[in-house]
């Protein structure tokens, strides 16, 4: 039989000897506070990821990234104020890490929560016109300090990235359970960069 891999009963990636259970119970955290604050959720992994001749300093980007993205949000809002239009409250948050597989460079898994009121749809990837997934890439290019057409690939969606949680539906318990699993992979030990100095984890949940 297949060994089941748990943290307080919820299924995770990795076992949890390979698991870093603070990081485990902080990710706990933030989808439990996200879905307090707003009763519907929707969740977004993505991953980020450097030029293969990136110069710059790669300490403080995962800052930069999620500053450009809140400063682009709170400029939507902006304008749906001036529109007249009505702007629900959503706070990001947000949980990241750093690994390296032995790369030059290193990468980012990132999992996004946002109000599912205020953000219904992460839209098409490949789109032009403004929507979170083009936001996320446009943050990520001001992050490296480069035009956006230059991170073109540098930000990577994968397959059934989204996750929409509404605890007041009969569905939460299943759903909770789903998003658990798929954002523990970030508390895996392996490829993690400890010991060098740099952050290898941040979480905004309060």
């Amino acid at each position: 039989m297949k060994q089941v891999n748990q943290y307080q009963g919820l299924n995770i990636h990795s076992p949890l000897s390979e698991s870093n259970v603070t990081y485990l119970s902080q990710l706990k955290s933030l989808i439990e506070a996200s879905v307090a604050e707003s009763a519907r959720i929707l969740a977004f992994r993505f991953d980020l990821r450097f030029p293969e001749n990136y110069k710059g300093s790669q300490e403080k980007v995962i800052t930069k990234f999620f500053e450009s993205l809140k400063a682009q949000i709170k400029a939507k809002d902006a304008k749906s104020i001036k529109d007249g239009k009505r702007v629900y409250p959503s706070r990001l948050k947000y949980a990241w890490v750093r690994e390296n597989g032995g790369a030059v460079n290193d990468h980012f898994h990132v999992v996004v929560i946002f109000n599912k009121d205020a953000f219904a749809f992460v839209g098409d990837y490949d789109s032009a016109e403004t929507n979170t997934a083009r936001r996320i890439k446009k943050a990520w290019s001001s992050a490296l300090g480069c035009k956006e057409e230059s991170a073109k690939g540098l930000v990577h969606f994968p397959k059934s990235a989204i996750y929409i949680l509404n605890k007041n539906k009969e569905t939460y318990q299943g759903k909770y359970r789903l998003l658990y699993y798929r954002i523990s992979y970030l508390a895996k030990n392996r490829t993690k960069v400890y010991g060098t100095g740099k952050r290898s984890f941040g979480c905004s949940w309060k």
